[in-house]
């Protein structure tokens, strides 16, 4: 499932990387520093300064950091006049040569902190001049350069420390400007319900929200469910003689908020005022594609964003960002590698872009898992930010997530926090492999209100055992009624893997068939509802098989989606297979249920191979239920009766009511003559599942073994009435009553001539 299409996304495009959603402070000059023992040329240089003669100034200092380059009071002399020049870049430059000289100047480090917001290349000094700054005696809970630095990590993407910066900046008697800053990123960076709370105190003391502001505002009403307002908040803005870019806007997110409340056709009728904007409309198409799955509004987005392709003055970036919401839609995702391959050819230097491109060929499984492990692991990552932000975002895309990338993934995060989301899928590849505190530790870092996180936390309760709360967050995210059709399949296929485990393989069904309903044309479902009705025993291995096949037939050997894996593993293990087996693996070598057809076939040919393939796995996956079963299976057929034992027993200290261990330790203490035990462990298993016929069976094969076989015909009788006309009960009675009958010297007619 993929939660990178998520309203931040949308955010990032419209606010972070463009606009000046947050006020901007201004840079303030410092009084003048100590001109005591300075050179004379130095000092004239602040007389005419101090005089307002700054062109003159400026030269006069031009020249005095000529003769004397090591001169603090010369170069911040120089970077003031810039300054107040307007000549911005210049100021830049020089100031960050002031801290070359003097790498903690106060004024330097504030100043390139408020510049950083001027120029999108700037952002990044900025932050570490504003981190330098606030390691300073003094500085370490200043409000103001907490927010400033809020602000910066803001527009560069970074949501997660921007809400931590503004966290601390709201505990030190925080401004008005500091509290709707902060309201505008909380809004943004999934702190809904505090974002419409700083909103709400900053309206009610009087305070007059801006464009920007309202933007956050309806954003925040929107993901807490309050389209109304949303709406209301921004209609008060519509001004027919307001500023047209500004307008189309307004327009825009109020067009997200019709749709938000399930009036999608206002938000159309409105966007079709505003067409000469073009990008702003495909911007918001596709906000409201997040809210409603009608097929008109899905379609206007992808033919938008087509259009904004086809424009002749498209830039990269346009490009990009047009790429990426094309992703969102199946049908056009060819548009989208078509497009990324062209950038990469365009620009072979730019790494980000080989990445982007080869993802997205793995996701249309025109490479396989192996081919794109090489090309990422074998990657130098860029040092432009912009570009790691790209590699980051692309990475967060992959989903499932490859377990065989994640030293890949830890690399990506180590040198830049533009994605929260890669927390997210660094967490499920940690939760994949039972490693839940480090899971937990990720999810933690990507903290907010997306429903991922949500299902997140089911899965986590499920593998802590906790079913009931599992099953409640599924339920929740099911019967949610703004949730979208992603959402309510990720919960469903969660909740039918509860039913499964449970043994509830009608209700599982039952949830496939929504599944199936909520996404068309996707057959990879198909598998994953096959799996189950196969090990529900609704169907016969013949028709499972038939739905494998046809699918090997008619899908590429790279597209292997998770519900592939699950119906080869619930197939038995067939030697034709083999070759599938490997090619599995080679993509996802974690896929136990795989491996164990894989161990089981080699069982047929090499026992001794096939029991160390067993002991392997279960070294490999010592937390796995599924790995001590497949050892104890191959070992109790090839009659190593102690390890199998053993392997069944680690189960039951775990979990005495593990009923495959239960069922297998049975069989094994059944051969071994061990019938006491052997009918206590019946018994048990029995009670943990009375309709299990099969179960039923062995434990009157137990019977038999026991010498007593009027019990055992009673038993198939009590049977019998549950489940007429078995032919494997009949067949069971006509072999007891034969040898009930050689035990009294009988001859049966049968056999007499």
């Amino acid at each position: 499932m993929n939660w990178y299409r998520r309203t931040l996304g949308l955010c990032l495009g419209l606010n972070l990387l463009t606009a000046t959603p947050l006020m901007l402070a201004q840079p303030a000059l410092a009084q003048l520093p100590n001109l005591e023992n300075q050179p004379a040329l130095v000092q004239e240089g602040y007389v005419l300064f101090e005089r307002g003669w700054i062109a003159p100034a400026l030269e006069t200092f031009r020249q005095a950091v000529q003769q004397y380059p090591n001169s603090v009071p010369a170069q911040l002399g120089l970077a003031r006049s810039y300054l107040k020049l307007g000549q911005d870049a210049n100021a830049f430059e020089a100031f960050r040569r002031l801290l070359v000289l003097e790498p903690t100047n106060i004024e330097a480090l504030e100043t390139l902190g408020v510049l950083g917001t001027y120029r999108p290349e700037w952002r990044s000094v900025g932050i570490e001049s504003l981190t330098t700054l606030l390691a300073q005696p003094g500085y370490e809970q200043n409000g103001e350069v907490r927010s400033q630095r809020a602000l910066l990590l803001f527009y560069e993407g970074r949501l997660v420390e921007a809400v931590a910066d503004y966290d601390i900046a709201l505990e030190q008697n925080p401004t008005w400007a500091t509290q709707v800053g902060a309201a505008q990123v909380f809004a943004y960076g999934g702190r809904s319900a505090q974002s419409v709370e700083l909103f709400e105190s900053y309206i009610n003391a009087g305070q007059r929200l801006t464009v920007f502001e309202a933007q956050a505002y309806s954003f925040a009403l929107r993901r807490q469910d309050n389209p109304g307002q949303a709406i209301a908040v921004l209609t008060a803005f519509l001004d027919a003689n307001g500023d047209p870019t500004e307008q189309a806007q307004i327009k825009a997110d109020l067009a997200t908020s019709y749709a938000a409340n399930r009036e999608y056709e206002q938000g159309l009728a409105l966007l079709d005022t505003i067409q000469g904007q073009p990008l702003v409309v495909a911007r918001a198409l596709r906000g409201m594609t997040f809210y409603t799955d009608t097929p008109v509004v899905q379609q206007r987005a992808i033919a938008a964003y087509k259009a904004v392709l086809s424009s002749s003055s498209l830039t990269v970036g346009t490009a990009r960002e047009a790429a990426a919401a094309l992703g969102s839609y199946p049908s056009s995702q060819p548009t989208t590698l078509a497009t990324y391959r062209q950038l990469a050819a365009q620009y072979p230097d730019d790494v980000s872009l080989y990445v982007q491109t080869s993802i997205w060929e793995r996701q249309l499984a025109q490479i396989s898992a192996q081919e794109l492990r090489q090309r990422l692991l074998a990657v130098n990552l860029p040092e432009n930010p912009i570009q790691l932000r790209y590699v980051a975002s692309s990475l967060a895309r992959l989903d499932p997530p490859d377990a065989e990338l994640i030293t890949f993934y830890q690399e990506v995060l180590a040198v830049t926090a533009a994605e929260p989301f890669l927390h997210y899928r660094l967490g499920q590849i940690y939760l994949q492999q039972n490693q839940l505190d480090l899971a937990q530790e990720q999810l933690q870092l990507y903290a907010g209100d997306d429903p991922a996180v949500l299902l997140f936390q089911a899965e986590q309760a499920r593998r802590q055992d906790d079913i009931d709360t599992s099953i409640a967050i599924y339920q929740q995210l099911i019967n949610d009624p703004t949730s979208n059709n992603e959402v309510v399949t990720g919960a469903l296929q969660g909740l039918a893997g509860i039913y499964q485990g449970q043994g509830r393989y009608a209700e599982a069904l039952a949830l496939y068939e929504e599944i199936i309903a909520l996404n068309p044309g996707n057959d990879a479902k198909i598998l994953g509802q096959t799996s189950l009705a196969y090990q529900g025993k609704f169907i016969a291995v013949e028709t499972a098989e038939s739905v494998l096949n046809q699918w090997l037939a008619s899908h590429s050997a790279n597209d292997t989606p998770p519900e592939l894996y699950s119906l080869v593993g619930s197939l038995p293990a067939d030697p034709a297979r083999s070759q599938l087996y490997d090619t599995l693996l080679a993509i996802n070598p974690r896929s136990i249920a795989v491996r164990q057809r894989q161990i089981q076939v080699l069982a047929m040919t090499d026992p001794d191979a096939a029991n160390q393939a067993a002991a392997q796995l279960v070294a490999d996956n010592p937390d796995a239920p599924e790995a001590y079963l497949l050892q104890g299976q191959i070992a109790q057929d090839t009659d190593d009766l102690s390890t199998a034992a053993a392997a069944y027993n680690t189960l039951l200290e775990r979990n005495p009511e593990q009923f495959d261990a239960i069922v297998g330790l049975a069989g094994v203490r059944f051969r071994q003559l061990r019938y006491q035990e052997a009918r206590r462990l019946y018994d048990q298993a029995i009670e943990l599942a009375p309709d299990d016929i099969n179960l039923r069976q062995a434990s009157i094969s137990l019977t038999v073994a026991q010498d007593r076989p009027l019990q055992a015909l009673e038993e198939i009788s009590a049977l019998q009435s549950r489940v007429p006309n078995s032919i494997g009960l009949e067949r069971q009675e006509l072999l007891i009553q034969e040898r009930l009958l050689l035990h009294r010297g009988f001859q049966p007619v049968w056999e007499r001539y």
